[in-house]
């Protein structure tokens, strides 16, 4: 996933709305959740299409340990 496509998405729920701009911002694995406690930009040697000489970079999110919230199996499913 881009980044572009994540700022695209909030963008629709975020939009005056304070609730999802304060949410809180956890990662799902294998049905924990995990807390986001930083995120980190990282070089990286992709290179991007079209834009000879560059090079992508990764957004990278930190998280802590699993949280005791545990999803239901319905909403661990990929689309």
């Amino acid at each position: 996933m881009k980044v572009s496509f994540l700022q695209e998405f909030l963008a629709k729920f975020s939009t005056g709305s304070d609730a999802v701009k304060n949410a809180q911002i956890f990662v799902e694995v294998n049905g924990k959740l995990y807390d986001v406690r930083r995120m980190e930009v990282h070089e990286h040697t992709l290179p991007i299409i079209g834009h000879k000489g560059h090079s992508s970079h990764r957004l990278v999110l930190k998280t802590s340990q699993p949280s005791n919230i545990v999803l239901p199996e319905k909403l661990r499913k990929d689309y």
